[in-house]
């Protein structure tokens, strides 16, 4: 008796469920849902001002050479007889300068840029030492100290790719072209003479200023800081070619040097410089575009 109860209970809830069953078969479908919008990536682009403050150090030693030689045979109005030698500049150093620069430039998407900066150089420190040996009676010794400051006006054409950001750091590549403007200005000669152990006494004079326009390249890397959303703080190395450098020409104070003919000195290789920066750039024209995502797969329902 009371398994046919118990069979009878399970009977009345399987039909009550099947009841409940068949009119939710009966209800109408719930609306389709609207596809979802597609997902909207920007991508900045516009003009940017930029202005960066930095310091150098020589990447290439200045090779010195006097022009015309003052020995005979290569310059007829030389003041040394024919055995003399020299060895010509010796303990040349280019001290580092200070820069600054500003410039604009366009940020073409999200991976490349361009600009074009101006900048001025100033600080750099020549020093050389010149020397000649005269071995005719009375054996004569000759030796030059020269001094001078150097600075540059740089004008470069630059091109940057962004490599990508992680938490706001954005590391980049770029090369430039462009000017260099190298004047050398101050140059003092200080020289003294001696022979068989006896002094000449202190000769020396000065060099005209004199402004060199040269080539000039630049390879850079680096590191750009998201400050906002429209400033960025730069901290960059670049690897500058700055073309040459060359004095005017000679005035001696003593009233004769190189037999009376004017000389100059300059610097027979190209100059490099490794320069260490700090900058900053800011969007003036920020315009976001929008890439959108791939539209997602429709969604399927089964009722």
């Amino acid at each position: 008796m009371a398994t046919l109860k118990a069979l009878t209970l399970a009977g009345g809830a399987l039909l009550v469920l099947t009841r409940f069953a068949g009119a939710a078969d009966l209800l109408p479908p719930p609306p389709a849902l609207e596809p979802l919008p597609a997902a909207m990536a920007p991508e900045f682009s516009g003009w940017y001002l930029r202005g960066d403050v930095g310091i150098s150090g020589n990447a290439t030693p200045a090779q010195l050479v006097n022009t015309p030689n003052p020995l005979p045979g290569t310059n007829p109005g030389g003041f040394a007889y024919s055995a003399a030698t020299t060895q010509g500049f010796s303990n040349t150093t280019l001290s580092g300068s200070g820069m600054f620069d500003f410039g604009v430039g366009y940020q073409f998407n999200p991976w490349l840029r361009g600009d074009v900066t101006v900048e001025y150089r100033n600080g750099g420190h020549l020093q050389s030492l010149w020397t000649l040996n005269d071995p005719t009676p009375p054996t004569t010794q000759y030796a030059d100290f020269y001094r001078a400051d150097t600075s540059s006006l740089i004008g470069l054409f630059n091109a940057y790719a962004d490599l990508g950001t992680w938490y706001g750091i954005t590391p980049f590549v770029g090369a430039g072209i462009g000017f260099a403007r190298n004047t050398l200005f101050g140059f003092t000669d200080q020289g003294f003479g001696y022979y068989t152990g006896a002094s000449l006494g202190p000769s020396g004079g000065y060099f005209d200023n004199h402004t060199t326009d040269n080539f000039a390249w630049a390879l850079m890397t680096g590191l750009d800081f998201n400050v906002t959303q429209n400033l960025k703080l730069e901290l960059g190395y670049r690897y500058l070619n700055m073309g040459k450098i060359a004095t005017g020409g000679s005035n001696c104070l003593s009233g004769s040097c190189s037999g009376g003919v004017t000389n100059y000195v300059s610097s027979k290789n190209t100059l490099a410089s490794n320069d260490f920066r700090l900058g900053l750039r800011w969007m003036i024209s920020e315009q976001p575009t929008y890439a959108p995502a791939p539209e997602p797969a429709p969604l399927v329902r089964k009722y």
